[in-house]
């Protein structure tokens, strides 16, 4: 199961008060990356939609819920809760033009030495293309198809280690499921202009003073 942002993070994210956690999701069934489950369907209709301003996004974002399959009262309420968020709690008008330069915040603290060797292992996995062993740290639920497809095709960009200073507190929260103890991880991937349009998914699992990453999407 996935936590689906009905709109795309990385259209929106240059708004002003943007905040993914506060932004409206919802749960889909599967990697985003596999198109044969409800998570994939509805990502690779809303990639092949236009998002030029916020009307678009949205409109895209409820869109590629019906191509998911669900019911025509879910996505009024999708649409809804995101129109209120963007428009009413952000105060952003429709025609808001999207595409804009990300400014990247000053002072944030600086993920844990433990923490970020684990993740950077995982971006290099990524920026290296080594689609095998991407699968392996998912557990085998990621497909190498899926993988490259999601990363060749659906978003080509040319990616790049990030900087240290990038790996920050933000990108991780501690989980509050008594069953799945840990981080999670949302992380934006990196280009040599600033962030990429995809960003990574997953866990954190402290060992003693180590910590493990597993990879749970690649998601635009």
């Amino acid at each position: 199961m996935g936590d689906h942002l009905i709109v795309l993070h990385s259209a929106v994210r240059a708004c002003a008060g943007y905040s993914r956690h506060d932004a409206p999701s919802i749960l889909l069934d599967g990697s985003s990356m596999a198109r044969d489950t409800e998570h994939g369907r509805a990502v690779t209709s809303q990639l092949a939609r236009r998002h030029g301003t916020l009307e678009e996004a949205i409109e895209a974002g409820v869109f590629a819920l019906g191509t998911a399959g669900l019911s025509k009262g879910i996505r009024r309420q999708a649409r809804a809760a995101c129109e209120d968020y963007f428009y009413n709690r952000l105060g952003l008008t429709p025609s808001d033009e999207l595409g804009g330069r990300e400014e990247i915040a000053e002072g944030l603290e600086l993920m844990p030495d433990a923490m970020y060797r684990a993740l950077q292992d995982i971006v290099e996995l990524v920026v290296d293309g080594d689609y095998e062993e991407l699968r392996a740290v998912s557990g085998n639920r990621l497909r190498v198809e899926d993988l490259r497809r999601r990363i060749e095709d659906d978003c080509p960009e040319s990616l790049v280690l990030p900087p240290r200073a990038i790996y920050r507190v933000e990108a991780i929260a501690k989980s509050d499921d008594p069953d799945m103890p840990g981080w999670a991880y949302f992380f934006d991937l990196w280009t040599e202009t600033g962030p990429a349009r995809l960003h990574i998914e997953g866990e954190l699992e402290e060992s003693g003073e180590r910590f493990t990453a597993t990879l749970n999407d690649i998601l635009p």
